[in-house]
């Protein structure tokens, strides 16, 4: 069973790792090169002087990947590309390569959605990711998970597309009708 707690300092040896695997270069090709590094991208994130959080998914208590999640309307690129300024985003991975394709990126990021956006971000109407268009098994897994696939979003200079992949929040939380 998959848990979340907030990523700290200590755990960015980790992420550097994950960033490293093929399978996580193919949709998240800036890598970090050390710590050090690392501690620079993200310092702000880690010390709460930015709108992203960081989060470590854990599986059986042990760390196996990560997510960030921030509101929409926090980032005025992607408010105006996904036009839902009032949806609360996010981002994941799974690091460890042997963890891939079996089936843990569904249950992952239902139990994020249900566990951690859902008490994280109690005004948001809707959840969305916006995976690489051309990455498949993101896509497939969000869409177990009820999302549905939407506007496609070209990031700026980029050549390839995103697909906004949005979910209501009552998908996940039992106390919306």
């Amino acid at each position: 069973m998959f848990t979340f707690r907030p990523l700290v300092d200590a755990d960015l040896g980790a992420v550097v790792s994950w960033r490293r695997e093929p399978h996580v270069l193919a949709w998240f090709p800036d890598r970090l090169e050390d710590i050090d590094h690392a501690r620079r991208r993200y310092g702000r994130r880690l010390s709460g002087d930015d709108p992203v959080r960081m989060w470590i998914a854990e599986l059986g208590g042990v760390p196996v990947g990560y997510l960030q999640s921030f509101v929409v309307a926090s980032d005025d690129d992607l408010t105006v590309r996904c036009q839902d300024p009032e949806a609360v985003a996010f981002d994941y991975l799974i690091g460890d390569p042997d963890l891939v394709d079996k089936g843990l990126g569904t249950e992952m990021i239902e139990r994020f959605c249900r566990d951690v956006l859902v008490p994280e971000y109690p005004d948001a109407p809707r959840f969305l990711a916006a995976p690489d268009a051309r990455n498949h098994r993101s896509i497939r897994v969000l869409s177990k998970c009820g999302f549905v696939t939407g506007l496609w979003i070209q990031p700026e200079g980029a050549p390839w597309a995103d697909v906004v992949c949005t979910a209501q929040r009552a998908t996940f939380d039992p106390t919306v009708e």
